[in-house]
């Protein structure tokens, strides 16, 4: 892309969106550097104060997005839990990997409602540290996928017991 294709682009953002790609820089092209520099200047928004006020508001965002995505608790089967891994981007260079969840509200381990999704960011090494990038609206796709694997875990099981017990039962008729 150029920087007039860029410029473009930009042009269609809003503030906040213009002021987060602000805040790293060091992940643009030098010709998106250029081009989101003009037009945060023609906005008249290139000042260190609303690149702090940028990056506390993201931190905050973060924040809540973690709290959020750690106070997952699960207590005999009941609680929330994080299913799907959709959108799954790994970066070798930094050992992390990034992608979609959706956070549901179990019952005896089967996900019932879906409370949120997130794109989260997580360490190799650290597969139970999630971090919180940014609440999306629900994923449907991804809910309807954990839904009917579910709901085929459940229907295989059940089918296993029924496979058992006829040959058990199979077993004793035919043992006298």
């Amino acid at each position: 892309m150029d920087v007039q294709e860029l410029g473009e682009e930009y042009r269609n953002k809003t503030n906040k969106e213009l002021l987060r790609l602000a805040l790293t820089p060091e992940q643009l092209t030098p010709e998106a550097q250029s081009a989101l520099r003009a037009e945060l200047a023609m906005r008249g928004i290139n000042g260190e104060a609303n690149l702090d006020a940028a990056r506390h508001e993201e931190e905050q965002r973060n924040a809540e997005n973690d709290r959020e995505l750690g106070t997952l608790g699960f207590v005999v089967g009941v609680g929330r839990m994080r299913f799907g891994k959709a959108n799954r981007v790994y970066d070798p260079e930094t050992d992390t990997e990034r992608f979609k969840t959706t956070i549901f509200i179990v019952l005896l381990c089967f996900p019932l409602i879906p409370t949120g999704t997130y794109l989260v960011e997580r360490k190799r090494v650290q597969p139970d540290k999630l971090t919180g990038i940014e609440g999306l609206p629900i994923d449907w796709e991804q809910v309807l996928r954990v839904w009917v694997v579910a709901a085929g875990s459940v229907l295989g099981f059940i089918w296993l017991i029924k496979i058992v017990s006829s040959d058990a039962a199979w077993r004793l008729i035919h043992r006298y």
